[in-house]
């Protein structure tokens, strides 16, 4: 994964290049774990209550909120997963991809990568203890899902930076 570059493509597009065949394994599972985000662990997750103890409050938020967040959500999936379709081979590099991201699908882009993470840290009750741990087990899920949350957010590091202007 050290070979990722982030750059911009034309005036409208960025380019991802160097992807590797962990990172590609880590981009198009994103959508299934995306599919998850309605199921009770990650629902908490992704929509928890904005004040504390103030139970009626909550409830008029989420009743408020909560269809809005989830279409904006799910948008945020649907651009994430049309965009992965362009994953395409690198020619600088054998074995690796490049992919084209319109510019203004960034913001979509740190929205499914940050609700990736959220999903598999409550579907696998990561802690931080697991999220420390150096010997990961690539047969045992949870292992995999803090493999991906590691991953998905050295990806997410690297497009904040790019997107505030730093070089990645």
């Amino acid at each position: 994964m050290t070979h990722l570059r982030i750059e911009l493509a034309d005036d409208k597009n960025i380019r991802l290049t160097g992807v590797d065949p962990l990172l590609a394994g880590c981009l198009v599972a994103v959508p299934q774990i995306l599919a998850q985000r309605d199921r009770p662990p990650a629902r908490q997750r992704l929509y928890p209550d904005p004040f504390r103890a103030d139970a009626p409050a909550n409830e008029e938020w989420h009743r408020l909120m909560d269809d809005e967040l989830r279409h904006l959500f799910a948008a945020a999936g649907e651009i994430v997963e049309r965009d992965l379709t362009r994953l395409a081979p690198d020619p600088a590099r054998e074995r690796h991809l490049q992919l084209l991201v319109p510019v203004a699908h960034l913001n979509a882009w740190l929205s499914a990568l940050n609700q990736a993470r959220l999903i598999l840290a409550e579907q696998y009750v990561v802690t931080e203890a697991d999220m420390a741990n150096e010997q990961l087990d690539p047969g045992r899920a949870k292992d995999v899902a803090v493999f991906q949350i590691h991953v998905l957010g050295w990806l997410l590091q690297l497009l904040v930076e790019y997107a505030g202007g730093a070089a990645a």
